[in-house]
């Protein structure tokens, strides 16, 4: 039986040097590594979310996962099955839905999700409860061509359904969506949630916090900082709102500490964290009472905020294990290489 629906052992992707990072290397030949020895486990009846900064690999690790890209080192599986050994079976099971997706813009929804059913040997009738959930049912026979960037995001996502996969990849799935539409969007997808495991890379802290369970942290270069539960990182930084506080002069911690208890000093300036838009109002009127600043601006805290906040609170816990998981793929190796050393030893 497998107990993870998805194990990822030193993943590595790397791609021919191109444009600047070309005319810099001397050697013609050169790679450049995105994925740089990505190690997980995802359990069955959980889902992740990928989280990192621009260029760190999320979406060539899902393209990756997906069999779309092909490993240039390590190894992976989904459901048990090696995403290059058993490619195959592998894709039956999964689907990957991203914004580079296009269509045939003179085919109607309808005829659009015919095509990809009978290719896939897929399933229309969840396709249509995502259609008549979000009340669309009116561009069945209409264009794709005459459809908005949400309709297009919405196509997608039938056709990511429509296979009744059970692991949905998916990049930036929401990605174009009205607000309103958006929450049914999500809400259908919790309940899908339930029935299969979704992969998703998005940066919308409402998206993470109702669709996954966990966030794989990844750092530039592509390596692995950690896995985190949602739930876990919400309740250490139950952050909603920051407001960023430019004074006329440095503001100390001591002025800080009486406007508000949670707050970050950088440079000259001060960031505060409020929890509810309750504490975000009695901040302002504790600046506004103060009087000592040139401007201060509040926004809402992004995921991205908060996963920060956290790998500096856990960066020492983090070194260790990342240093554990290093010697454990050291040793694999060396492993490896005494049996190879013992296999040729036999043959003379």
């Amino acid at each position: 039986m497998v107990d993870h629906i998805i194990q990822s052992d030193g993943l590595i992707k790397e791609f021919p040097m191109g444009g600047l990072f070309k005319a810099r290397s001397k050697d013609p030949f050169a790679k450049r590594r995105v994925l740089d020895g990505i190690t997980f486990d995802l359990p069955k009846g959980l889902s992740l979310a990928l989280l990192g900064p621009n260029g760190s690999g999320k979406t060539t690790l899902l393209k990756t996962l997906s069999t779309i890209y092909s490993p240039d080192g390590g190894d992976a599986q989904i459901c048990g099955y090696d995403i290059v050994d058993e490619m195959k079976e592998v894709r039956k099971l999964i689907s990957f839905v991203s914004p580079a997706m296009d269509f045939q813009k003179k085919l109607t929804l309808k005829q659009t999700l015919d095509f990809f059913v009978k290719v896939t040997n897929g399933d229309m009738a969840l396709a249509k409860d995502f259609i008549e959930e979000l009340q669309l049912d009116h561009l069945w026979n209409t264009k794709i061509e005459t459809f908005s960037e949400g309709q297009k995001a919405i196509t997608r996502l039938c056709v990511g359904l429509q296979k009744n996969p059970a692991i949905l990849f998916a990049d930036e799935p929401t990605s174009g969506i009205d607000f309103r539409r958006k929450q049914i969007v999500l809400d259908f997808l919790e309940k899908q949630g339930k029935e299969r495991t979704l992969v998703l890379v998005d940066h919308s802290p409402d998206v993470v916090d109702q669709l996954c369970d966990k966030i794989l942290l990844i750092a530039l270069g592509g390596t692995v900082q950690g896995m985190v539960d949602v739930t876990k990182l919400q309740n250490e930084f139950n952050y909603m709102y920051d407001i960023m506080v430019i004074p006329k002069d440095r503001m100390t911690e001591k002025i800080a500490e009486k406007i508000w208890h949670r707050y970050e000093m950088i440079g000259g300036m001060c960031r505060f964290f409020a929890g509810s838009r309750a504490e975000a109002t009695d901040i302002h009127d504790k600046i506004i009472e103060w009087g000592g600043f040139i401007d201060f601006k509040t926004s809402g805290i992004s995921i991205e905020d908060i996963t920060l906040m956290w790998l500096a609170k856990h960066e020492k816990e983090l070194e260790v294990k990342l240093e554990e998981e290093r010697k454990k793929v050291k040793q694999a190796e060396q492993e490896k290489l005494e049996k190879i050393t013992k296999r040729k030893r036999r043959r003379k």
